[in-house]
C-alpha cells in the first residue's frame, strides 16, 4: 500500500534569526490546513537558532531539521529540496512570516484550478512595525508566461521571489539555486523555471509578510558576495527569451550602479571592474519603463557620467524625499 507524503513541503533557511525565528515557526504551525512539513534547513548559525530549531522539532513531528556549514542561501534551498518529499513547495525566509489561513487559501485554488504548476499571491511589506500592502499590478487568473517574465521584473509586479509562489514539485524537481549566487538566486531560478512553460494562477490576496531588515542579506553593504548580484543579472539576461532583454538590460545597469556606490570608497579594483561591465553593456532596444522615477534619472545621468551617477546614489535617500 502506498503511504501519501504531505501535500506542501515548507522550507525555510534559518541564519542567525534567534528574534524572529519563532513567530515565523508559529505563522506555520498554527495553520489551519495541517497537511504538511515543514524543514528548517539551518546555515551554519552561530546565536541559538539551531537550538531553536531542535526544541520546536522535538515539539511537533511535522518538522525536521537538517543542518549544513555555512554555505549561502542557494545552497540551504537546495537542501531543502533534497528532502521535500510533498506534492507541493513553500519557501519561507526564516525573518518572515505567513499569515493564519495562507495555506488553507493556496489550498482551495489549487484545487478549485486542476492542480496548477505554480500559485502566485501578493504580500505585505513590513518596516519599521508598519504593514503595506504590495501595491501589485492587475493580473488574470491564468498568467501567460509572457506576462510572468514582466511580472518577474516590474516593480509592480509579482517580482522574482520564490516566498510568495507555491511550486509544484514536478516542475521544479530537475532545478537548483545557482550556488555561485548571494544575490538573486531566487529570481534565476524562477526564470528557468518558467523557462518550462508551467501553468500558472495568480491571486491578489497578500499571504506573506516580508520584514525589512537593515542586517538582512538583501540590504547588507560592500563585500564581495555582492557582486554575484550582477553575475545573477547577466544569468537573468543569458535565460531570459530575447524580447525581455531590453527589461533587464537596464536593470543590471542599474545594479552595477549601486554595488559600484558601495565600492567606490572601499574596493577600487571592484569598482573599475564594474565601471568596465557597465561600459560595455550592449543597449537591445532598452527599456526604462519598469524602472522607478529615481532609477531612471540615476539611468539619465549615467548616459553622460558614470562617476555622476554614483554619487547620485551615494545619495539616494536624501535625493528620494524630493520623489
Amino acid at each position: 500500500m502506498c503511504i501519501r507524503g504531505p501535500f506542501f513541503s515548507i522550507i525555510v533557511p534559518v541564519y542567525n534569526v534567534e528574534d524572529y525565528l519563532d513567530k515565523c515557526i508559529d505563522s506555520i504551525v498554527t495553520q489551519s490546513i495541517s497537511d504538511f512539513e515543514l524543514l528548517l534547513i539551518d546555515n551554519g548559525s552561530t546565536d541559538a537558532s539551531k537550538n531553536i530549531c531542535m526544541s520546536r522539532a522535538k515539539l511537533d513531528s511535522r518538522i525536521k531539521v537538517y543542518s549544513q556549514r555555512k554555505r549561502g542561501p542557494a545552497a540551504t534551498k537546495n537542501l531543502g529540496l533534497k528532502h521535500a518529499i510533498g506534492d507541493y513547495v513553500v519557501f519561507v525566509d526564516s525573518d518572515d512570516y505567513i499569515v493564519d489561513d495562507m495555506l488553507a487559501v493556496v489550498l482551495k485554488a489549487i484545487k478549485a484550478n486542476d492542480k496548477p504548476d505554480v500559485v502566485y499571491f501578493n504580500y505585505y511589506n513590513l518596516c519599521r512595525n508598519k504593514l503595506s500592502i504590495h501595491h501589485l499590478a492587475q493580473y488574470p487568473l491564468m498568467m501567460t508566461i509572457s506576462q510572468a517574465y514582466q511580472s518577474q521584473f516590474m516593480v509592480d509586479g509579482y517580482r522574482g521571489f520564490v516566498w510568495n509562489k507555491v511550486f509544484k514539485s514536478e516542475i521544479i524537481q530537475r532545478i537548483q539555486f545557482n550556488e555561485d549566487l548571494f544575490y538573486l538566486e531566487d529570481s534565476v531560478f524562477v526564470a528557468e523555471m518558467l523557462n518550462n512553460e508551467p501553468r500558472i494562477i495568480t491571486l491578489q490576496d497578500p499571504l506573506y509578510v516580508y520584514r525589512y531588515r537593515k542586517i538582512s542579506i538583501s540590504h547588507t553593504s560592500c563585500n564581495t558576495h555582492r557582486l554575484t548580484y550582477v553575475k545573477g543579472m547577466d544569468l537573468l539576461i543569458h535565460d531570459v527569451p530575447n524580447e525581455y532583454i531590453g527589461i533587464l538590460v537596464p536593470a543590471k545597469k542599474i545594479a552595477e550602479i549601486d554595488v559600484a556606490a558601495k565600492m567606490v570608497r572601499k574596493n577600487r579594483k571592484l569598482y573599475l571592474l564594474l565601471k568596465k561591465s557597465f561600459d560595455e553593456d550592449l543597449i537591445v532596444n532598452e527599456n526604462r519603463s519598469i524602472l522607478s522615477l529615481f532609477q531612471r534619472i540615476v539611468l539619465k545621468i549615467s548616459d553622460y557620467s558614470f562617476e555622476l551617477a554614483i554619487i547620485a546614489f551615494l545619495f539616494h535617500d536624501e535625493i528620494k524625499k524630493f520623489f
